[in-house]
């Protein structure tokens, strides 16, 4: 388990259990909030580091019986998302699952500066998270920021 892919895999084993225990319920129409997580001990946000994102859902309009899925974004580019850049390199499209009101996805800021993070169900589109990201290190689990 050295390659950072599978040690990203394996975190994202870990949060998704997390996540799902969070509340129960279904996933309606949009995004409410979107949330982003260290995976370990970190003192702000480093490049190189992995973070967990967690789309927040909540009822609107429409009242749906089935979870409608989440896509996530940084708007800023810059950074990658785990699975879905694996996804959309290969020409195929991915949308976390929204389990529990609930979304997960892996985010890895690759250079520092201002990102502008989003996460969406609909066309109506989803809030935005603006962070400053610094030189990172990381380290296990956590990440040391410079």
């Amino acid at each position: 388990m050295n390659s950072p892919r599978a040690r990203i895999a394996a975190l994202a084993v870990s949060v998704c259990v997390a996540v799902a225990s969070w509340s129960a319920g279904a996933a309606r129409a949009d995004v409410a909030r979107i949330d982003i997580l260290p995976l370990g001990p970190s003192a702000g946000y480093g490049t190189g580091c992995t973070y967990a994102l967690v789309a927040t859902t909540k009822d609107g309009k429409q009242n749906t019986s089935r979870d409608l899925p989440v896509s996530f974004y940084d708007l800023s580019g810059g950074s990658y998302l785990f699975p879905q850049d694996d996804f959309y390199a290969r020409k195929q499209i991915y949308v976390s699952p929204a389990l529990a009101d609930r979304s997960l996805a892996l985010w890895t800021p690759t250079r520092p500066g201002k990102h502008r993070l989003t996460a969406y169900q609909t066309s109506a589109g989803g809030p935005i998270r603006t962070i400053t990201v610094r030189p990172g290190t990381p380290i296990g689990p956590g990440c040391l920021v410079r």
